[in-house]
């Protein structure tokens, strides 16, 4: 999951902007963080959704969420939005993209499903390095937002599994394969592969499939806007570093 930053409250001449409906957020968010969605990072080529972090309508006895404070909102697509729900989380039971170096906490990987014809499903998973605490955060994550949910029938509107698997074959089959074997040039590869991975989304599986090859790692980090250049070594080899170190409960 990539961790993001989307900075402060847009500005309109000269002052923050207000507006009356939170919707109105939505080309603020696109243009600071890209059209992805902010939890499972598929790319949001129709109807992106303005999502509020805490819900606007809780449940019973949990806190509301302002309903058009820009520090509230981020991008979803419509299943990530429809599984959150108004269901209550804090940064003591999830892990948020916006607050924590979420790269550090997810991995992908491929299975086979059974179905009537071969596919292929990307599924998330806790890192098993995580301690005991982080783990259950992780998996409350994963739990939260229905990230492993498989549904294969023709009317399926949840294909983020589907997509993941794609990100996933594409990054390690077919670019990594072409770079293991010097099929393109260097100076043409890496605008070519960025081309490639904003168009499919998923940042931390690309990330991960070069994690050896920092030119590629710095190249995705720039290329994907609103990516938070503080979870990552800010020399070679790039590699991502603990978001929150003043939390001696939970570094991430």
């Amino acid at each position: 999951m990539r961790p993001i930053f989307k900075g402060n409250t847009p500005q309109l001449n000269g002052v923050d902007k207000i507006v009356t409906d939170y919707k109105d957020w939505r080309s603020d968010l696109i243009e600071r963080i890209g059209n992805y969605c902010c939890y499972c990072n598929m790319i949001l080529n129709d109807s992106p959704q303005v999502e509020h972090v805490v819900p606007k309508n809780p449940q019973t006895d949990q806190p509301a969420g302002d309903l058009l404070a820009w520090e509230n909102m981020l991008l979803a697509c419509g299943p990530c939005n429809r599984e959150k729900g108004n269901k209550p989380h804090t940064s003591e039971t999830h892990y948020m993209p916006d607050k924590n170096n979420t790269h550090l906490v997810f991995e992908y990987f491929v299975v086979s499903i059974l179905t009537n014809r071969e596919q292929k499903a990307g599924l998330v998973r806790a890192f098993s390095t995580l301690g005991f605490d982080q783990l259950n955060k992780a998996n409350n994550t994963i739990s939260l937002l229905g990230l492993n949910t498989i549904k294969v029938n023709p009317r399926a509107t949840d294909l983020r599994w589907k997509y993941r698997a794609e990100a996933w074959f594409s990054a390690n089959e077919v670019w990594r394969t072409a770079w293991n074997n010097g099929l393109i040039s260097v100076s043409d590869f890496t605008p070519l592969l960025l081309d490639a991975a904003k168009s499919k989304g998923f940042f931390s599986i690309w990330f991960k499939a070069f994690d050896d090859v920092p030119q590629i790692k710095i190249a995705l980090i720039n290329g994907f806007k609103g990516t938070d250049s503080n979870s990552f070594e800010n020399i070679e080899p790039f590699n991502p570093k603990n978001r929150n170190p003043e939390n001696v409960v939970d570094t991430i």
